[in-house]
């Protein structure tokens, strides 16, 4: 499932490529994205790969506002988000965090595709919604030092929900209803944001599941 998400989108450019009246700067675009999508399947590898045996993270300070932006024009060319509607609410009035980018990517891409994938599973859904949106909270984030303020990132979709025996186990390992799933998407998730001194909980009811991230948010204007 980790590696497959990456490769959904190659696919994806892959397709759009095939058109025959893109422009060159659009073919530029889609080159580069794939390449970089590319990049992340043998990040992705080496991170599977590292679970008995962590490698250090690359802390940076990041935009999460650009980060999201980023994945959602990735996203919205693919063909799974065809019949998703994405909008992004980023209100947050910081959206600075310290954190290893390709990381929090990750975690934002499984939330969003499973989302997707669960739009899709509701036979003939013709208004597949995906919100993300961006919030900040006073307070101490979940583990951090002082006073840090917390941002929260909510995936809200209008989807099926997830039953409740499910969710119960849904951050376990292997724990998928997906026939060709893994079960480690949202039990790397969590390790991953769980390292980065955060949290992610689980809301879901028959016609929607929203997943909500909460990070500590650093001190300085947004970048």
């Amino acid at each position: 499932h980790e590696i497959g998400n990456p490769i959904g989108i190659v696919m994806g450019y892959l397709e759009l490529l095939k058109q025959r009246n893109l422009s060159e700067s659009e073919t530029e675009e889609y080159l580069v994205r794939t390449e970089t999508e590319i990049n992340r399947i043998n990040i992705i590898i080496r991170q599977l790969l590292d679970l008995a045996r962590p490698a250090p993270r690359v802390f940076k300070t990041i935009s999460v506002h650009g980060l999201i932006e980023d994945m959602a024009h990735i996203l919205r060319v693919q063909p799974l988000m065809s019949k998703v509607h994405l909008s992004l609410r980023l209100s947050s009035q910081k959206d600075v965090i310290r954190a290893d980018p390709d990381q929090i990517r990750q975690v934002f891409l499984n939330l969003a595709i499973n989302a997707a994938d669960a739009l899709a599973s509701v036979e003939n859904n013709q208004d597949g919604r995906l919100n993300i949106q961006t919030e900040v909270l006073p307070g101490s984030a979940p583990g951090a030092l002082g006073r840090q303020e917390t941002l929260k990132v909510t995936f809200e979709d209008n989807g099926p929900g997830i039953p409740a025996d499910v969710k119960e186990h849904l951050f376990s390992p292997y724990m998928t209803t997906r026939k060709k799933g893994t079960g480690l998407g949202l039990f790397l998730t969590k390790q991953i944001v769980t390292a980065h001194k955060g949290s992610i909980s689980v809301n879901s009811f028959p016609g929607g599941t929203v997943f909500t991230v909460r990070l500590p948010a650093e001190d300085g204007e947004n970048v």
